[in-house]
């Protein structure tokens, strides 16, 4: 159903040999669905969620001068890497689940640009997210819905962080998302 579909301008900044700054690009980037890799598919209701992947840092500091040649968009990138922040768009279709209830092992940053969504931790509480509304998710295992009648976007940026230890000492690990979003993490 392309009326799911709503594309972003992204401008993407650089320096040059002489620290001058310019516009590095200026692209459209498309919603696809993760799960029809390699070909990324734009997504549908029955395929739940698309995806935006904006960018990727592959290092934390970010190393601002790493040339442009990997841009994320279009490629599989784990939910959370552990080399650096990403940042992406997440569009969910009304009445569709965004993913299962997983853990990253991440500091995430989430803003509701339209729609609402329910985010529900893994004892079962939830809240509901409006237009605007952001969430600081910090490591808990997690699941988001959309139960509303119109697409729901957030813009999610994901910080590489410390497990979490519990009280007898063991670290959680991350846990998958479900067949719909789970890439292997590669060691690039």
């Amino acid at each position: 159903m392309t009326s799911l579909i709503t594309p972003v301008r992204r401008v993407l900044t650089a320096s040059d040999s002489q620290g001058k700054g310019y516009f590095a690009s200026d692209d459209v980037l498309t919603p696809y669905d993760p799960t029809t890799a390699p070909e990324f598919s734009p997504p549908t209701e029955k395929s739940g969620f698309g995806v935006v992947q904006i960018h990727r840092s592959r290092s934390f500091p970010a190393d601002n001068q790493r040339p442009l040649d990997d841009d994320p968009h279009r490629t599989l990138v784990p939910l959370a890497d552990t080399k650096g922040p990403s940042a992406r768009i997440i569009d969910l279709p009304p009445h569709q689940e965004g993913g299962w209830m997983h853990r990253t092992i991440s500091l995430d940053y989430c803003v509701v640009l339209s729609g609402s969504v329910v985010f529900i931790i893994d004892g079962g509480e939830e809240k509901i997210l409006n237009q605007n509304d952001i969430i600081v998710t910090r490591g808990v295992d997690h699941a988001w819905v959309n139960r509303g009648d119109t697409m729901a976007r957030v813009f999610v940026v994901v910080v590489p962080s410390l497990p979490i230890v519990t009280a007898d000492g063991s670290k959680l690990e991350k846990t998958p998302a479900g067949p719909i979003y789970d890439p292997e993490e590669k060691d690039d």
